[in-house]
């Protein structure tokens, strides 16, 4: 009996060593888990958020450029001069029809029947301001019941070519013209009282034809 106990004795002790030895084991794994677990956590939560930011702001530049192309008055002509091209509305005859849609916005209607004009096809925003195509490229422009007092200020700060002619005694024609590139905006007074706004181009010898009013006064 002596020599049974102790083998059973020592039998034991190596099953306590391996279930002490899976224990720890086991702690161990359920410790690394989860930190792994948590890691992924803040990365999701990390990326879920920046997508929704992003989306965020997307929707936000939109929105906020949809919102100045629908405070835009278009009463009051913006006008440059680039590389001696005229722009009006930021747009310049040549122009595609995007390039105005994307200037002036998308609250427009399309106007193709024939009106005397030879336009394909007519973008008209509002009633205000029509923009005339042929062969899918600007032709002309006509801007209608501009603000009459920004448009005076507007011609006298204007530092590039421009000149007045003299229709009738009551009405004065005012003129911006490039020289190189015979673009021409007219600025005239309707018999109703409005101003209007023509921009066309009508070539470089504009001012050496004899059918074109005297030009009273150039002013540089």
């Amino acid at each position: 009996m002596n020599n049974y106990i102790p083998s059973k004795v020592k039998d034991l002790t190596a099953s306590k060593q391996r279930v002490i030895q899976n224990v720890i084991n086991e702690i161990e794994n359920n410790q690394r888990n989860p930190k792994r677990k948590w890691l992924y956590v803040v990365l999701s939560t990390f990326l879920a958020v920046s997508v929704m930011l992003f989306v965020f702001s997307e929707i936000f530049m939109k929105n906020e450029q949809q919102s100045a192309n629908g405070m835009l008055d278009i009463t009051k002509p913006t006008f440059s001069e680039n590389q001696d091209l005229l722009y009006l509305h930021g747009v310049t005859l040549g122009d595609s029809q995007s390039k105005v849609i994307e200037a002036l916005g998308e609250n427009y209607t399309i106007d193709d029947h024939e009106d005397g004009s030879g336009a394909d096809f007519i973008l008209d925003y509002d009633g205000i301001v029509r923009f005339y195509f042929y062969q899918d490229k600007l032709d002309s422009i006509l801007l209608m019941k501009v603000d009459k007092i920004y448009f005076d200020k507007l011609f006298d700060d204007y530092g590039g070519y421009k000149f007045i002619t003299s229709s009738s005694e009551d009405n004065n024609d005012r003129y911006f013209y490039s020289k190189e590139t015979g673009q021409l905006l007219k600025a005239t007074i309707v018999p109703d009282g409005n101003l209007y706004l023509y921009f066309m181009h009508v070539g470089k010898d504009l001012l050496e034809n004899p059918d074109f009013p005297k030009i009273e006064q150039v002013l540089d």
